[in-house]
């Protein structure tokens, strides 16, 4: 009997902010995934990381308006189905690897659960591992106020913490202790601007699981438990449409303001922008390190292009802060709340 050629899945999560979708970008570069296609999941009507790795792969795919653990976990697996019979039917070349980036807010366990669980998606893929993200200085607190960031750090075949070029002795061994508190024996690689190859983290995953003795090996009950419920209820998101020229030089330092303004409840903040003639990708760094700004390829969207921020919030309504936002940067901007 032939055997069943299946395609590797590597789950790439962590909290908002922690540089998934930069260093996902570096690695869809490398011909080591020369053949992947990308997953991105992301929590808000319109997306914004897809577009941000387009430049690296053509083979991108968004999954928008909800979070794969719960409300958006029936697309994500129609979306490997269809994959799957595409390559069979020769419609699309043969897939190396499916890299998925979660919502920043996603619990992996509930994710990892679906594809054991899906009969077609166990028996044609295969789960390399999950890879969390966790910033350095950031990273300690999310853990503690935020349930689905402890949940990553449990469920990790492998931790980056990453910006480690940003952060003192200090902050990178308060990372490293949460993470050994949660996940004692997990593999643990540093980035430092966003530099850290796959080849290392391919060599680390190439370790059968069985011989790492992890602690969180399997699901807990409460992954099955989390499909009654949207662990997204406490979470909103806003997009904040902004014309087609902005300065780029006021943005920032109201961003900064909105970030002292609205605390720990702005979760996210992060778009596409275009001003003085270009595109550029636009983010509020949660490490409290500024507003972090990148040159984009105007090629790299295939969709029609919509600047503006997604802003993602927790206990406060995102359209207050895009609101806001708006005030305090542009008077034609405006806010649409997502529902």
């Amino acid at each position: 009997m032939a055997e069943i050629r299946t395609s590797p899945i590597l789950l790439i999560t962590g909290f908002l902010g922690s540089g998934k979708t930069t260093l996902l970008a570096q690695w869809l570069r490398s011909p080591a995934l020369s053949g992947a296609l990308a997953i991105v999941n992301e929590f808000g009507e319109v997306g914004i990381d897809d577009r941000l790795i387009q430049s690296s792969s053509e083979q991108t795919l968004l999954l928008e308006n909800g979070c794969a653990c719960c409300t958006a976990g029936e697309d994500l697996a129609a979306t490997l189905e269809r994959l799957f019979w595409q390559q069979l039917s020769r419609e699309i070349p043969p897939i190396s690897w499916v890299l998925i980036e979660t919502t920043g807010v996603a619990d992996p366990g509930p994710i990892l659960d679906m594809l054991a669980r899906h009969s077609l998606l166990a028996e044609r893929y295969r789960i390399a591992g999950t890879v969390t993200m966790l910033d350095a200085r950031s990273g300690p607190a999310q853990v503690a106020m935020h349930e689905e960031c402890r949940h990553q750090v449990e469920q990790a075949s492998l931790m980056v913490v990453t910006k480690t070029d940003l952060s003192n002795a200090q902050q990178m061994a308060d990372a490293e202790a949460v993470i050994r508190r949660l996940s004692p024996h997990v593999p643990i690689l540093k980035s430092a601007k966003a530099s850290l190859p796959i080849e290392g983290v391919l060599e680390l995953l190439a370790v059968p699981l069985e011989a790492l003795p992890r602690v969180h090996r399997g699901h807990a009950a409460h992954d099955h438990d989390h499909h009654a419920h949207d662990h997204t209820a406490t979470i909103d998101s806003a997009f904040l449409g902004l014309p087609d020229d902005v300065d780029i030089d006021r943005i920032a330092p109201a961003l900064i303001q909105a970030q002292h303004r609205f605390g720990p409840a702005l979760l996210r903040l992060k778009g596409i922008v275009m001003a003085r003639g270009g595109l550029y990708g636009v983010q509020l760094d949660p490490g409290g390190g500024g507003v972090e700004v990148a040159a984009l390829s105007p090629g790299a969207s295939k969709a029609p292009l919509r600047p503006g921020f997604t802003i993602i919030t927790r206990g406060v309504a995102a359209a207050e802060i895009a609101e806001w936002v708006a005030a305090n940067t542009t008077n034609s901007g405006c806010a649409r709340r997502v529902k």
